[in-house]
């Protein structure tokens, strides 16, 4: 009776490890519903989307003589104390998913950098190489910042990212 009795609970634990596992169904039914959100979202049409991207690329201010792609965001830190934010960044990544951008700040830690993820409202994750209180400090790292970093930048320009 013990061995039926064991048997059968072995046969229901395997039977319910074996539902549990993920299929290539799995994986494309979260695709499909990824990719009707995404279109849903960009319901603007090409014209109006270029022409709000060459706005966020015209935020300029001049810090210490310089012009400079200066944005205010309102951004939350990611996996890190929130001590490290500071009120001005330097943005070398932007990023959809949390897993790019976490991939890359680790990759800037591991090459000694005080690298950081934020996110904003819009679900937009940045990389952050390196924190400042001033933008004065910011400008200046900006400007080195391709000697600074040793790998590849995947942003077109890196820009300076300011808290409220």
């Amino acid at each position: 009776m013990k061995r039926v009795f064991i048997y059968t609970l072995a046969a229901c634990l395997a039977t319910l490890l074996y539902s549990c596992r993920t299929s290539e169904a799995n994986y494309r039914a979260a695709y499909d519903v990824t990719a009707q959100h995404v279109k849903a979202r960009e319901a603007v049409d090409s014209a109006t989307y270029d022409r709000i991207r060459a706005e966020k690329r015209q935020a300029t201010a001049v810090v210490a003589g310089d012009s400079v792609r200066l944005v205010t965001h309102r951004v939350n830190i990611v996996d890190d104390p929130v001590s490290t934010l500071k009120r001005y960044g330097v943005v070398v990544g932007e990023y959809k998913q949390a897993f790019n951008a976490r991939s890359f700040r680790d990759r800037l830690k591991n090459e000694g950098k005080p690298a950081y993820v934020v996110i904003n409202a819009e679900k937009t994750y940045y990389v952050i190489v390196h924190g400042f209180d001033t933008s004065a400090e910011a400008a200046a790292y900006l400007k080195r910042v391709d000697k600074e970093v040793k790998m590849r930048i995947p942003i077109e320009q890196p820009w300076i990212l300011a808290r409220p």
